[in-house]
């Protein structure tokens, strides 16, 4: 039952009443118009460009820092005073939702939290079939995207876990209970939240691809968000954990998704040229 919303969602994605661009840059297609080879260049399939492309880009998307604007570095600074002030409330949060549980909140946090470590495999393993089966090359090319994106930010939010040991709300009530880098269990590995992370990635990987459609990215990030929330509500995480993970999973997205473009106006260029 819970899984069926994973795949009513993908059916809403690949519907004909819905119109798809034909390739990455926007450049629109028709509804039903088969896609050309000429369209569907820089897009994957699973071989040994995909593969390797993971070696040459995570360098890109580790290095990104380095090549920030003042634009992205004051979206940064939104993003650790943000922190801040949930450092400052996490106790607080905390008591707050723990006293405030209830059947329905149970419920639908239950059927939520999923999405953030059970269905993204189902997600984009369903869209990559899909895909296949169906010769709908963007959506096979958005499946693996994601996959790449999800593999990267998962390096980083598991490196993060070891070197910032925050203990979890369920073993305390102090939020600033830190332990050494890489000692103890799973007890402290409460920051930055993996679920948050992983659901925020997919989120984002389909919104800068399905942004044409506008329902696409008011339903991805509404799911993330209440994702995010489930953690808190269960008592996994405290809340400027959710705000840390989901934060890594947008952002590293994003940059995979601007190297992507990268390559796919140089093999536009390099069509021209011929």
């Amino acid at each position: 039952m819970k899984r069926s919303l994973s795949f009513y969602l993908l059916f809403l994605l690949h519907c004909p009443a819905f119109s798809q661009t034909n390739s990455l840059n926007g450049s629109a297609g028709q509804s039903g118009e088969m896609q050309d080879d000429s369209s569907t260049a820089g897009y994957y399939r699973i071989n040994r460009t995909y593969l390797k492309s993971f070696l040459t880009d995570f360098p890109k998307v580790a290095t990104a820092p380095l090549r920030y604007s003042k634009k992205n570095w004051k979206t940064v600074g939104l993003v650790v005073a943000g922190t801040g002030v949930l450092l400052v409330a996490d106790r607080g949060i905390k008591q707050f939702v723990q006293r405030n549980h209830s059947g329905f909140l149970d419920k639908s946090a239950d059927i939520i939290e999923p999405f953030g470590n059970k269905y993204p495999p189902y997600i984009m393993g369903v869209m990559y079939l899909a895909g296949v089966i169906t010769k709908d090359r963007k959506m096979e090319h958005v499946s693996l995207v994601t996959a790449k994106s999800l593999v990267f930010s998962t390096l980083f939010y598991v490196g993060s876990k070891q070197l910032v040991r925050r203990r979890r709300p369920s073993f305390t009530d102090d939020p600033f209970e830190i332990n050494s880098m890489f000692q103890g269990g799973r007890e402290w590995t409460s920051f930055p939240s993996g679920h948050a992370n992983t659901v925020f990635t997919v989120a984002t990987a389909i919104s800068l691809q399905y942004r044409h459609k506008k329902w696409v990215p008011p339903l991805a990030y509404s799911i993330a968000g209440l994702t995010g929330l489930s953690r808190i509500y269960h008592n996994r995480h405290w809340a400027s954990d959710v705000l840390i993970g989901a934060a890594m999973g947008h952002f590293i997205t994003k940059t995979v998704h601007k190297v992507e473009e990268a390559k796919l106006r140089k093999q536009t260029v390099r069509t021209l040229n011929f």
